[in-house]
């Protein structure tokens, strides 16, 4: 609305007293029509309403005593529709959403520059403009219903000359067009050139003057341009009246408003679309159960056309009756029954088998039941669909159930949507807390069961913070049971979050079993050492005793204690050293074969020049293995030793990758081990050399088997002992 030079009068309200005084200053500055009182408070401004008026409100929605949107409610309540405008920094869809229920006129957020005060400037000009025109227009209404009571047009006298200009007219004239009578007949505004709608003068012209020419009458419709800008339909009537000679001819007739009937035509015509475009049949049945109006879909439902199909009977109704007991459908013609709903299944024209889902109400026409209205959807692929899905729920439930660990599954509102019974049964939980769904009150309960309640509910805060992380720990409850806990989100192929999966374990047991192995690999520990001071010593205190006894006689048997105290302390070596392999492996990290195997055959090589020791190359694999690499150079130090030892000078020894991937071996062209010796060789004490211990190959198999290993013996290609190590990690 153009209001060039009217005052606009501003109620800012705000409980910071510097910004409303700033803002006034700014909105007068951008707009002179704009005058800007302000309140620091809702009561203040309540006050000023009460005795001033005000054409806009600009409210702060963050305010002590009321926010903006209970203040806007008071306003509506005593100021009806005076414009409002929510300006805050305080802003969320939820807030926005709020205000537009409660009837704000604008909604805006504040900013630090100065184009929000301009934004806000023309906001205020814009809803006092748009808050003007209704008050104008529904006066307008108001003069329209009236003279509506009296004459439903208005009625002309005009010569039948370009333009047509009117000579008089009567009636609604400036509610039809929004000029006056004097405008048309004192020739400042011509029908023709000024409110015929310029698009339809040719085609009105040429019509009237055919029709006149034919009959002396006509009868058109068009449309029209008011003085506001209105666009309007016109239904004329009109005809030719009698004039002297010399004159030109004249017509007189009435000119009414069609605009509402135009509208509902089109009302009707898109209604008439919209059903014809419908992915469900519609129709109307007769009394007698035919066919009396069809949508377009129906038809090719049945793969013929509306028109065909209109009297036909239905091939539906006779499914539903037999459905039932009586006739329901006549139930509804005799208006016994409101509705008829349900599915129907069978063999349809050209579809084959096909579930059809109804509903059937009856038509009713000034008080009388005409008909009955039915609207059919295929739910052949829904009911496929939902039993397909009742099915993989019943697996997944039956699979939840199977398992040892608890389960919850928590959707991306924290709402409880699965569980198992494990759950139930490990946490103690009371089963209306789980069905009610409600994850906070589940929260709760937990943190009564925990041993840290406090940090249990950090954990989890923090987990729903990063919906994306995935998160495994152990949990200890009060009762002194410990559960391995994991956690992850619920994400779709496309990459949707559903929520969180949480499962729990008892690990009571084997957390037990850890702490008492713990202990027994301390006591061992503590048993090695022991040993190996308490064996040392006696040995040393021997040898050194030999040593003396060569000094003083020479003697043959001075040989054969020194080749036993060899042999001692070689066995007592092994012993400590395969005790201390029995204890569990450190951090394992990805350690290279090549480079741990040469380290380990430079220590047991060591002065036997003429052995050698051969990879065989993989090109196209990496030599990197998931391993503790003090463990595997024990292993690699215990199979070098037994092919040397075994093999005799010159020994050659292979390293290689296994062909399946799952490990490595280590083989020598010696003697090989026979079939029935194989699975003795790695017996504590078992060795077919004379000088042999018998605990290499123990503490071999022993530190592939904390490794989580197997090793197997078997023939090399040279004929020699093959020793293949199975379950090794390569990673990626």
């Amino acid at each position: 609305m153009d209001f060039a030079g009217e005052t606009v009068r501003v109620l800012h309200v705000d409980d910071n007293s510097d910004l409303v005084d700033v803002t006034a200053t700014v909105l007068e500055h951008e707009d002179d029509r704009l005058c800007v009182e302000t309140a620091t408070n809702v009561d203040a401004a309540m006050e000023r309403l009460s005795v001033e008026r005000f054409d806009c409100i600009v409210s702060d929605y963050d305010m002590p005593d009321q926010n903006g949107i209970e203040f806007l409610e008071t306003v509506r309540e005593g100021h009806g529709d005076l414009p409002f405008i929510l300006y805050t920094g305080k802003g969320s869809e939820e807030i926005a959403s709020d205000a537009i229920s409660a009837g704000v006129t604008d909604y805006l957020q504040k900013g630090s520059g100065t184009e929000q005060y301009k934004l806000l400037a023309n906001r205020i000009c814009n809803a006092v403009g748009a808050s003007r025109s209704r008050r104008e227009l529904d006066e307008r209404t108001r003069r329209l219903e009236s003279l509506i009571s009296s004459l439903p047009g208005m009625v002309y006298r005009r010569p039948n000359a370009s333009g047509w200009p009117m000579e008089t007219v009567e009636g609604e004239i400036e509610s039809l067009t929004g000029y006056t009578a004097a405008d048309f007949e004192t020739g400042e505004v011509v029908w023709g050139d000024d409110v015929l709608h310029p698009e339809d003068c040719d085609r009105i012209w040429e019509t009237v003057q055919d029709a006149l020419a034919a009959q002396g009458e006509f009868e058109v419709t068009y449309r029209i341009i008011t003085a506001d800008g209105i666009e309007k339909w016109m239904w004329e009537h009109g005809h030719r009246v009698p004039v002297a000679a010399d004159e030109p001819d004249a017509l007189e007739g009435f000119v009414m408003d069609i605009t509402d009937l135009r509208e509902r035509e089109r009302k009707l015509e898109r209604y008439k679309r919209m059903v014809n475009t419908m992915p469900e049949s519609a129709c109307i049945y007769d009394t007698a159960g035919r066919f009396e109006l069809v949508n377009q879909y129906l038809a090719s439902f049945y793969g013929t056309t509306r028109e065909e199909l209109e009297g036909e009977p239905s091939s539906l109704l006779p499914k539903i009756r037999s459905e039932y007991e009586g006739d329901p459908y006549q139930d509804l013609i005799d208006g016994e029954r409101d509705e008829l709903r349900g599915e129907v299944s069978g063999e349809f024209p050209g579809h084959g088998y096909e579930v059809l889902e109804y509903r059937l109400t009856p038509l009713v026409i000034d008080g009388t039941v005409e008909g009955v209205v039915s609207v059919t959807r295929e739910v052949t692929e829904q009911r496929e669909h939902e039993t397909e899905i009742a099915r993989q729920r019943s697996i997944l439930k039956a699979q939840q159930e199977a398992v040892i660990d608890g389960i919850l599954v928590v959707d991306e509102d924290d709402t409880i949507v699965s569980y198992n019974e494990r759950f139930v049964d490990m946490w103690d939980i009371p089963r209306d807390i789980v069905e009610r769904g409600d994850e906070e009150v589940a929260l709760e309960w937990a943190m009564e069961q925990v041993a840290e309640p406090e940090a249990f509910r950090v954990d989890v805060e923090a987990l729903y913070e990063r919906p994306e992380m995935t998160a495994r720990d152990e949990l200890e409850l009060a009762d002194g049971r410990v559960f391995d806990r994991y956690t992850a989100p619920v994400v779709a192929e496309d990459g949707t979050r559903f929520g969180r999966l949480w499962t729990f374990r008892d690990i009571t047991d084997l957390t037990e079993q850890k702490r008492e192995l713990a202990q027994q690999n301390e006591r061992l520990e503590e048993f090695v050492s022991v040993v190996s001071h308490d064996l040392q010593n006696p040995l040393q205190v021997a040898r050194s005793r030999l040593m003396l006894a060569r000094e003083e006689c020479d003697s043959e048997h001075l040989d054969s204690m020194d080749n036993a105290l060899q042999r001692m302390n070689d066995i007592a070596d092994d012993v400590l050293r395969l005790a201390r392999e029995g204890v569990d492996i450190g951090m394992t990290e990805p350690v290279d074969l090549r480079e741990t195997s040469d380290a380990a055959w430079t220590i047991v090589a060591d002065g036997d020049e003429a052995a050698e020791l051969r990879y065989v190359a993989d090109e196209n694999r990496e030599w990197i293995a998931e391993a503790d690499s003090d463990r595997l150079s024990g292993l690699f130090e215990n199979l070098f030793g037994n092919a040397i030892e075994h093999g005799g000078p010159g020994v050659t020894v292979s390293v290689g990758l296994l062909d399946d991937g799952t490990g490595f071996y280590v083989s020598d062209d010696g003697p090989g081990i026979p079939a029935d010796k194989r699975e003795k060789v790695f017996e504590a004490g078992y060795s077919t050399a004379e000088d042999g211990t018998g605990f290499g190959l123990r503490i071999a198999r022993q530190i592939a088997e904390v490794h989580g290993w197997e090793i197997h013996v078997t023939d090399s290609e040279g004929g020699g002992a093959r020793f293949e190590i199975t379950g090794v990690e390569f990673p990626e």
